[in-house]
């Protein structure tokens, strides 16, 4: 976390809050967060206006004219727009401040979220070999992107040269709506599996983006409030597994899940 649909809600915030708004200074706190030279980042920026937002998977890109600004907000990171009179957000990074007075903070926790500029959103993707975008693609997108892949599903999902945007909790529920073992190699699903597959990509997406990212909103139909070993799967009632992969913990019904 934060995965596609926490960065679509990142991204309809800082639409509503930040464009159109001119930067007057920049405060890094901590130079950790950057890509680049912190020197070179604020000249960059500097009396630049954010003028739109793109996001593609999980980074989101804000155009200021001659370049982008890349956001990247890894397990923790958020956003924040408040007035120079409010105090300033806990584990702020760097602070954009405006003409206006107002401040947007972009917010990481644990470290792992990171800013970059690029003068072309497209060769930034290519350059960090990213796939389409998981919910902006179309099926034949989705069929390049796994032609020859033997992996198995759950990595599948996680990996961001395949499909960008999906991470751990999200690749569990698009997997249980289509009834697919997690460890069932990416080669050996039908015609029928994969046209499920990329429906409930999507539908689970935009399910998560409605809910605004807010897991304990969840209908007890899906998978996510039921994400503990232990548990009643909500369609069958058997007991959900856990299991481990790449140091990430999962869960699946091995009745409507089987291998």
């Amino acid at each position: 976390m934060p995965e596609l649909p926490e960065v679509e809600i990142f991204k309809r915030y800082f639409d509503s809050t930040s464009i159109g708004k001119q930067i007057q200074t920049i405060e890094v706190k901590d130079i950790r967060i950057l890509e680049l030279d912190k020197k070179i980042f604020i000249d960059f920026l500097k009396n630049k206006k954010f003028q739109s937002t793109r996001r593609h998977g999980k980074y989101l890109f804000v155009n200021c004219g001659t370049l982008f600004l890349i956001m990247h907000f890894g397990m923790s990171g958020d956003l924040e727009h408040y007035s120079q009179t409010e105090p300033e957000p806990p584990y702020s990074k760097v602070l954009f401040k405006f003409t206006d007075k107002t401040i947007l903070a972009y917010i990481s926790i644990r470290m792992f979220g990171k800013l970059d500029i690029t003068q072309n959103i497209n060769d930034y993707i290519k350059l960090k070999k990213l796939g389409p975008d998981a919910l902006n693609m179309n099926y034949e997108d989705f069929l390049t992107s796994l032609q020859r892949r033997t992996t198995n599903m759950k990595s599948a999902l996680m990996n961001q040269s395949i499909v960008c945007g999906i991470g751990n909790i999200y690749s569990d529920e698009i997997l249980f709506k289509s009834k697919i073992n997690p460890m069932t190699k990416i080669n050996s699903l039908d015609e029928k599996q994969v046209k499920e597959l990329f429906s409930n990509i999507k539908t689970v997406l935009n399910y998560g983006i409605k809910k605004k990212g807010i897991l304990s909103t969840y209908s007890d139909k899906f998978l996510i409030p039921h994400r503990s070993e232990g548990d009643d799967c909500p369609s069958c009632k058997t007991s959900i597994k856990r299991y481990e992969l790449l140091g990430r913990h999962g869960f699946y019904c091995p009745k409507c899940q089987k291998e």
